[in-house]
């Protein structure tokens, strides 16, 4: 059976400005996913993440919307929005782990209270037509509650559960939990896909060697900082595509051009690529040297020639 490579949901990243570029120049992800919907104080979604799901956004194939609730009245809301656009599924955040959304029972919050997480299970799969998928981290405090939930999670239709396999107050920190990860593996009858850390291709083959019945792989952070990281598997491949510089030139410009056609604050579409070079800087010999040439740009042209100069005239 071959494997099947996601691109996970990451706020402020991989949003459809990002999808779009990535799918118009590289390609081996099988689905994509996108950053949750939230509610706002006043009942209503908040309106970025509304954008970024609208069908106009998403001219390419087709993303996975993701939705972050703690009740079941605000995940209909948000199901019957989705639902009303067109989409099929929807995947449940029960993974985000800061602590001012945690702390509201949201992500991975609610975590250590698998009742709830079941009840609001209970109301909505009977209320929409949506497919309903997971995204969870293995437990808020520790890694423990996965053992309680993921078994309760087989009495529902659930396309899938994916893990990332870290605990929610562990932020990014730290290693993740395999000999966890691998101790869940017979507790589900749903489809389980793993997440967490994989930023190579040595550690993909290391983790496909421990958990040998998994098929199912999502990539967050890995694949900002290397958007080749999908074909590099696929090819099984430890260095770059040959002509990665020119490929990756075109997907620099395909991002840049869709926020400054969004956005007429060039400032702001400025301060949001020099974000995105904290990761793709990684793909470089000298990380901390090209972030610093990155971050002296002053307008959009000069980063656009600082583009350049990187890949072009080094």
């Amino acid at each position: 059976m071959r494997d099947f490579l996601y691109l996970a949901p990451l706020q402020s990243f991989t949003d459809h400005h990002f999808r779009n570029a990535f799918q118009q120049t590289l390609g081996d992800v099988d689905r994509f996913y996108a950053p949750y919907l939230k509610m706002s104080n006043d009942g209503s979604i908040k309106e970025g993440p509304k954008n970024d799901v609208l069908p106009k956004n998403n001219p390419f194939e087709l993303v996975v919307p993701q939705l972050m609730a703690c009740c079941a009245d605000d995940f209909m809301v948000m199901a019957n929005y989705l639902s009303d656009l067109g989409y099929q599924e929807v995947n449940w955040n029960l993974g985000c782990p800061y602590p001012m959304v945690a702390k509201r029972d949201l992500g991975s919050g609610i975590l250590n209270k698998p009742e709830k997480v079941i009840s609001i299970l209970e109301e909505v799969i009977p209320k929409t037509n949506l497919s309903i998928g997971i995204k969870m981290r293995m437990g808020y405090e520790d890694t423990s509650d996965i053992l309680t939930l993921l078994p309760a999670l087989n009495q529902f239709p659930l396309t899938e559960v994916i893990v990332h396999a870290r605990y929610g107050k562990q932020l990014y920190a730290g290693s993740c939990d395999h000999d966890r990860f691998e101790e869940s593996i017979p507790l589900t009858n749903h489809k389980l896909i793993y997440n967490g850390d994989i930023v190579s291709v040595e550690e993909f083959r290391n983790l496909k060697q421990r958990f040998p019945s998994i098929h199912h792989w999502m990539i967050g952070r890995g694949a900002v900082a290397n958007p080749f990281i999908f074909e590099m598997i696929q090819e099984d491949e430890y260095e770059m595509p040959d002509d990665w510089k020119e490929v990756f030139f075109q997907f620099l410009q395909l991002l840049l051009e869709s926020h400054l056609k969004e956005s007429s604050n060039e400032g702001n579409v400025l301060i949001k690529m020099k974000h995105f070079w904290e990761y793709f800087s990684s793909s470089f010999e000298n990380p901390n040297k090209v972030y610093r040439l990155i971050k002296k740009a002053d307008s959009i042209s000069d980063y656009r020639n600082k583009i350049e100069q990187l890949l072009f005239e080094a």
